[in-house]
């Protein structure tokens, strides 16, 4: 009998391809028009940026390498702050990169990909509007004719992101325990243009102007433009309620983002015309009902897209359900079993680091204070590679479970800690005397 996934999204399009590697016969249905026949944007998402823990896994089914063709590497964030000086602050020593890649262009790639290498059928502007979670089915409605069907399954994924409609059918027919919390902030999505003048030049980082309680992103394209994120409070004195006119949308650019203006030629039409998008961290447990239905990806567990570990997750989430498959066969309780156990607890750590990494992207990364901290890192790194690396490259560049990462960060915080606690560190930070405390510290690790 077939396996439904219901999400043809970036988890839904892998989870479908490991799937089928195992060979089950699978149908994908989404609710949306297909990706690859609609070009509109819609300013609902910014970049993403993938990193080792996401591309490992597409490098499983074989369509890394097409994906990281149409990525730009970025190693670093370029900080701008309110006179326009520019800092740099590389990710590490040894010039490690995240990917930035446009969501459109990803999901394309692995929808193209999936149907060439794999026996998948996906449907698309199929709404789910219910789960039968006792045989187990799903009701859908075509959004454009309005027929109503209904398909029986083995087994059903929902991998429909933060909104899913089988998560809410879960909800309403089964115990399932469920919580979510709003950031008071969104985000709006602006284009750059392809430039190559003052600070557009730089194509090879994310350009980051923080200013307190609200700040612009700018992530590269491959076509050399840059796909900005303005954030912003909801309400508020300064917020996305308080900018009602072109007037107050460019005083505050000029204001706040100076460099920035005169390269976002559309700066007023997006605004106006973009939907402020919200910020929404989901749990909820168990992800599964006995063995017919099960969550995956944002479906499970949304989090913030401030640490650009989204899909990081929900491609880890296919990775770790796939192993979990290998390890018992089709004895699908003890897969489902295992792999709720192996991830929830780590999704729910990077909810809470994306919580807080937004708070410094937006507070902190531009301070005397974060940037002595960074270097302090980045020199200890330097001596120590086997035996120090900082939180931020443990999530980004290993494979480390969030978890693991959380737990060595908060061994070393004291390290660090201490070498701050230095009066005048940062003048002494190449003196013999902080290099013996490094070595001191270090050697207790």
């Amino acid at each position: 009998m077939t396996t439904i996934v219901i999400g043809a999204g970036l988890v839904g399009s892998l989870l479908s391809m490991f799937l089928a590697r195992k060979g089950y016969q699978v149908e994908v249905f989404d609710r949306a028009a297909d990706p690859r026949k609609n070009n509109r944007n819609s300013g609902r998402s910014i970049n993403l940026t993938l990193c080792e823990r996401g591309l490992k896994v597409l490098d499983r089914v074989g369509v890394g390498k097409a994906i990281r063709a149409l990525a730009v590497p970025v190693y670093g964030r370029l900080i701008h702050d309110i006179e326009s000086k520019l800092t740099f602050q590389p990710y590490g020593n040894n010039r490690e990169a995240l990917y930035s890649i446009e969501r459109n262009q990803l999901n394309k790639v692995l929808l193209d990909f999936a149907e060439r290498n794999f026996p998948i059928n996906f449907s698309f502007q199929q709404k789910c509007l219910d789960v039968d979670f006792t045989v187990p089915a799903v009701e859908l409605k075509n959004q454009s004719s309005g027929e109503t069907t209904h398909h029986r399954a083995e087994r059903i994924f929902g991998a429909d992101g933060a909104y899913s409609a089988v998560r809410l059918q879960m909800q309403k027919k089964t115990r399932l325990n469920f919580s979510q919390q709003y950031s008071s902030q969104g985000y709006k999505e602006l284009h750059a243009p392809p430039s190559v003048r003052k600070w557009t030049a730089e194509k090879t980082v994310i350009h980051i102007w923080p200013r307190g309680n609200y700040m612009l992103i700018g992530f590269p394209n491959l076509d050399g433009s840059f796909t900005c994120s303005l954030h912003l409070p909801f309400e508020g004195p300064l917020s996305f309620e308080s900018i009602k006119t072109a007037d107050d949308l460019l005083r505050l650019f000029n204001d706040s983002f100076p460099d920035a203006v005169s390269f976002i030629p559309r700066l007023v039409d997006d605004f106006f015309t973009h939907t402020a998008n919200t910020m929404i961290t989901i749990k909820c447990t168990p992800w599964s009902y006995q063995d017919k239905v099960t969550l995956i990806g944002d479906a499970a567990h949304s989090i913030f897209p401030s640490y650009g570990q989204g899909a990081n997750a929900g491609f880890e989430d296919c990775g770790t359900l796939y192993n979990c498959m290998e390890k018992h066969g089709d004895d699908w309780p003890a897969v489902l079993d295992e792999f709720e156990n192996r991830r929830h607890p780590n999704t729910d750590a990077i909810a809470e680091l994306c919580i807080q990494h937004f708070r410094e992207l937006r507070d902190h990364v531009g301070t005397p204070g974060f940037l002595l901290k960074k270097e302090i890192e980045r020199k200890i790194n330097k001596a120590y590679p086997e035996k120090y690396l900082d939180l931020y490259s443990m999530v980004s560049f290993t494979q480390m479970p969030y978890t693991e990462a959380l737990r060595v960060d908060r061994e070393q915080r004291a390290i660090v800690e201490q070498i701050m606690s230095v009066k005048e560190v940062e003048k002494k930070l190449n003196s013999v005397e902080v290099d013996h405390l490094i070595s001191t510290l270090m050697a207790t690790r």
